[in-house]
């Protein structure tokens, strides 16, 4: 005759609840891989946001001086110019350049943004175009 413990099939036995623990630590670290995944790829969203409003607002900058001061060297001698933006727990640096070229009676204008997120390095530009005001006929 068999004793009651082997025949009672409706209780765990050791090993089936350490397979069960190893299934659901499998799962956890994935879990976790892809919580790690989504923080980073929206940090980098946020500083390619960040990147892009300092473009647009140097740009704004630069269109709202009159035709015949917009040059590469504003602010003078310097052609690239640092900015901090505040991130989350920390401030990013930007590197804002700004390139002008003359074309015919236009000026093309743009602006650049460089940064550094995870030892990767990323560039927004934007270009515009401002053309010469007409001269007051007499």
């Amino acid at each position: 005759m068999c004793p009651t413990s082997i025949l009672n099939s409706k209780a765990f036995t050791m090993l089936e609840v350490l397979v069960a623990i190893v299934i659901m630590t499998v799962g956890l670290l994935g879990m976790l891989q892809a919580i790690n995944l989504a923080i980073s790829s929206n940090l980098q969203n946020d500083m390619r946001n960040q990147a892009v409003l300092i473009a647009e607002d140097r740009m704004a900058q630069v269109k709202s001086m009159p035709f015949d001061n917009i040059t590469a060297s504003v602010p003078p001698v310097q052609k690239s110019v640092k900015a901090v933006a505040p991130m989350r727990n920390f401030f990013a640096n930007y590197s804002v350049t700004l390139r002008v070229e003359n074309v015919g009676y236009s000026k093309k204008i743009d602006v650049g943004v460089r940064w550094r997120c995870k030892s990767n390095s990323y560039e927004h530009v934007i270009t515009s175009m401002v053309a010469k005001p007409p001269e007051p006929s007499p």
